[in-house]
């Protein structure tokens, strides 16, 4: 598990403070403010998040963005760190956000073990007929970058990856498409990791 950053917890005490895109410096689009000092300490403020147990937000599809961000502020996802920052963002907020982070250009992602990668493009493109596992390519696209309702996994962190496959498993992602728990409770622990790690190597 990852602890908040010092920058977090700066950023927490600003939202403490009431602070909302609207009241951002006319320097900069609202958006791109938060971004960097709300957003910055576990995302980057371009979205490249550097902790890996944290999403990469850059080139995210925005309706699905906006999707979860809004999950999160009615609870229907649920995060102890992300519960604080929804609280003091309105509907407008969430979008802009959604709007700014799907512009960003995502970085690319880093493989930890290159000899799981033919095994998860096999999972990711054809799925296990064996154990009922579909291919992800069918809503996630063939490069990895989503149709909109379904998220951008190209270059994720594997970490990241894995969390989510563990909590979809465990029945405790609770607002994502039904099917995922579906996949995660069939594949096996090798599976998830190759996945993963075919993901991240997805330009």
């Amino acid at each position: 598990m990852t602890y908040p950053t010092p920058k977090f917890l700066v950023a927490l005490a600003l939202l403490g403070g009431g602070l909302s895109l609207a009241s951002a410096a006319p320097a900069e689009s609202p958006a791109a403010t938060a971004a960097a000092t709300v957003c910055a300490g576990c995302h980057g403020a371009d979205g490249n998040s550097v902790a890996t147990t944290f999403p990469k937000l850059a080139g995210q599809q925005k309706k699905y963005l906006l999707k979860e961000l809004k999950d999160y502020k009615n609870g229907k996802r649920v995060s102890e760190i992300m519960a604080p920052f929804m609280a003091t963002l309105s509907e407008d907020d969430l979008a802009e956000l959604a709007a700014y982070y799907a512009k960003q250009k995502p970085a690319p992602g880093v493989v930890g073990d290159p000899a799981l990668l033919a095994l998860g493009k096999a999972l990711y493109l054809k799925g296990n007929s064996k154990t009922d596992v579909p291919s992800c390519d069918g809503c996630h696209d063939e490069n990895g970058n989503g149709d909109g309702k379904f998220p951008r996994v190209a270059g994720q962190h594997v970490d990241y990856t894995l969390d989510q496959f563990r909590l979809y498993a465990a029945g405790r992602r609770t607002n994502g498409a039904r099917v995922m728990q579906a996949v995660a409770e069939r594949m096996s622990e090798q599976e998830t990791r190759a996945v993963a790690e075919y993901m991240a190597s997805m330009p």
